[in-house]
């Protein structure tokens, strides 16, 4: 039995411990402690990478050396993906500065566009949506402002709001949380007889569960030394030279970093 994601997690646990003959695949977990069961197999995406890709880009695409971060609640899995972003900036531009606000849910598109706006107003030239819906607001800020990106999250979302054009053209890039290949290659170990039952897994870069959305829309409106300097850091957390620090193993990471590289 397969559960989506962690809005049904606990009722699968549930049913997983009253039925332990039954195999369990939970493909997107929030508790490697809690999935311990010796029937479930639970796999997750390193949000931390995702992050550090689109601050990579974003820094290397900036003009100004001032990016910003939309998240949509202030906890511990947003700062997981804010703490790598920064990292990711950081490392291209030691002398980059970030702002990094919160929306307060993933449903208020008005207030991120808000946000969005007051970031611009402060130099920000890059902005990150990770908000859900709400980032929709990120898309119409940048939209309205000339010599302004946006970043999405998840899905590539310059195809996904194709059917917005004018915001889809604001989107350089989107951090991607590919679900397809972290199911594929656990239904895949499940049919060989090879799944680690029992554990919970976090896949990244290495393992193609993570990426950027490199598109053709990317890569038209990047330049080549931009694109290879986006890949020289990709490459080093490819080989392992890279560590991106992850606020929830690391707590108070994000703090730090923000301390560090935010705009006050």
């Amino acid at each position: 039995i397969i559960s989506d994601n962690w809005q049904s997690e606990g009722a699968m646990l549930k049913v997983a411990a009253e039925y332990p003959e039954i195999k369990y695949l939970n493909f997107d977990f929030s508790s490697a402690e809690a999935n311990a069961l010796e029937n479930v197999y639970a796999i997750t995406y390193a949000a931390n990478e995702i992050g550090y890709l689109a601050g990579v880009v974003a820094a290397t695409k900036s003009q100004t050396g001032i990016v910003g971060g939309v998240g949509g609640v202030d906890n511990d899995g947003i700062k997981q993906f804010m703490a790598g972003y920064i990292q990711g900036a950081a490392d291209v531009n030691p002398e980059v500065k970030v702002l990094i606000s919160y929306v307060g849910d993933f449903q208020d598109t008005a207030k991120a566009k808000e946000i969005s706006q007051n970031m611009i107003n402060k130099g920000a030239d890059v902005v990150w949506g990770c908000a859900g819906g709400a980032g929709n607001g990120v898309f119409e800020a940048v939209a309205e402002n000339e010599g302004v990106w946006a970043i999405g999250v998840d899905t590539d979302q310059y195809v996904s709001m194709a059917a917005q054009e004018k915001l889809a053209k604001t989107l350089l890039t989107s951090g991607l949380n590919n679900v397809d290949v972290g199911v594929t290659n656990a239904v895949t170990q499940i049919i060989d007889g090879t799944a680690p039952f029992g554990t919970a897994e976090m896949l990244g870069y290495k393992d193609g569960a993570v990426g950027l959305a490199e598109n053709d829309y990317y890569k038209a409106n990047m330049t080549e030394d931009e694109l290879a300097t986006v890949k020289s850091f990709a490459d080093k957390v490819l080989n392992g030279e890279t560590k991106v620090v992850d606020e929830l193993t690391q707590p108070g990471v994000f703090e730090q970093y923000y301390n560090q590289y935010g705009l006050k």
